[in-house]
């Protein structure tokens, strides 16, 4: 084997000893710490501050939940006071009672997001925008909120990213629930919404759908885009003697007789009925409303765990803020590089120096 030896090269007589390079590598550790923290206020320092619209996004919560949003345009609504307390720093609002609150399995967050809906008809909340997430699932943005009145110069509502299918929504339905229910919509949205029903009709062969119920809409349209679902929801309650979550299940229990039990997760899954039928109602809507290419989407991230740090992308954005973003983003890429490059060659310095128990300046490898 050929020995290594280690020529070392002086490039002028101040040397660099481990004393030095100590406080080199501490200096980097400091660039991190600012670096995080830069990061941090890229992510979620209001971005809506000092603009003339108002917004607000209202996040719907059954339960308890690890809150990832610092933006004070959230609020979070859920249906039982004893299950959350303000630790968030964010409103939070109690949707503990009114007409759908013996129903709010049924409905799922479109209970929570009837109570918000009344709070506007009655004007004791008001927005220029409406939103609404899960406590679950957020709009990809996070709490960088890009600016509303722009996109709205260009598009007519904010939706989650739509999910394609091979069949169409009718068929979708029927494949994942109870189909005749599906069709009973569709006859009362002929009865009591006629100028919707050739948009229903053609919206039974749509190859996509916008699931969750997550949207961001101008004021006018939220009202009426409520009106229309809760109006047909209502009917769909009153033809079939539904006035609380048990009958609900008794009714779904009827088609899933596996164990022949009501407890059987998939009929309690199933009895969410009127959500699932609140998404095909809510895509009805949008069909007639809003030409596909007025219509955005966002995209979102299921919050089941504590998620990665997501970063903005071009697709995310569009054109509003994408420059004034990526080049933050491309500061912090550099000082990360540049973080990286002076830990490699700290680390290498000091076991060379550590090794021939002298200082060096510039060091080569030679067999």
């Amino acid at each position: 084997m050929n020995k290594i030896n280690i020529n070392i090269k002086k490039i002028n007589k101040k040397h660099i000893n481990i004393n030095k390079l100590k406080y080199i590598l501490i200096v980097s550790f400091i660039i991190n710490i600012f670096d995080d923290y830069y990061f941090f206020q890229l992510n979620y320092i209001p971005k809506y501050l000092g603009r003339k619209y108002t917004l607000k996004i209202f996040i719907m919560a059954h339960k308890d939940f690890e809150n990832f949003r610092y933006n004070p345009v959230y609020s979070i609504v859920v249906d039982d006071k004893s299950l959350l307390k303000n630790k968030y720093n964010l409103d939070i609002i109690y949707a503990d009672k009114g007409k759908l609150y013996n129903l709010k399995r049924a409905y799922s967050e479109i209970s929570q997001l009837y109570y918000i809906y009344s709070l506007y008809k009655n004007g004791t909340i008001t927005s220029d925008y409406i939103g609404l997430n899960h406590y679950r699932r957020y709009f990809k943005f996070k709490d960088n909120i890009p600016d509303i009145d722009e996109i709205f110069k260009n598009y007519d509502v904010i939706l989650d990213s739509p999910y394609f299918m091979k069949n169409g929504m009718r068929s979708q339905f029927c494949d994942c629930h109870i189909c005749q229910n599906y069709d009973q919509v569709l006859e009362i949205i002929k009865d009591i919404r006629p100028e919707y029903y050739q948009a229903a009709l053609e919206a039974n062969n749509l190859k996509y759908i916008n699931f969750c119920n997550l949207f961001i809409m101008k004021k006018n349209d939220f009202l009426n885009y409520c009106k229309f679902m809760f109006d047909i929801l209502f009917e769909f309650d009153r033809r079939n003697n539904f006035t609380s979550d048990d009958d609900v299940l008794n009714y779904v229990s009827k088609f899933y007789n596996i164990n022949n039990t009501k407890n059987n997760e998939t009929v309690i899954y199933q009895s969410r009925l009127q959500a699932f039928l609140s998404e095909r109602i809510g895509n009805i809507y949008y069909y007639k409303n809003f030409k596909r290419k007025k219509i955005i989407s966002f995209g979102n991230f299921r919050n089941y765990k504590k998620p990665k740090r997501v970063e903005l992308n071009k697709n995310d954005i569009g054109k509003y803020n994408y420059k004034k973003i990526m080049l933050k983003l491309i500061i912090k890429k550099i000082s990360l590089i540049i973080l990286a490059i002076i830990t490699i060659i700290t680390f290498k310095r000091a076991l060379i120096s550590v090794y021939l128990s002298k200082p060096i300046k510039l060091y080569e490898f030679k067999k």
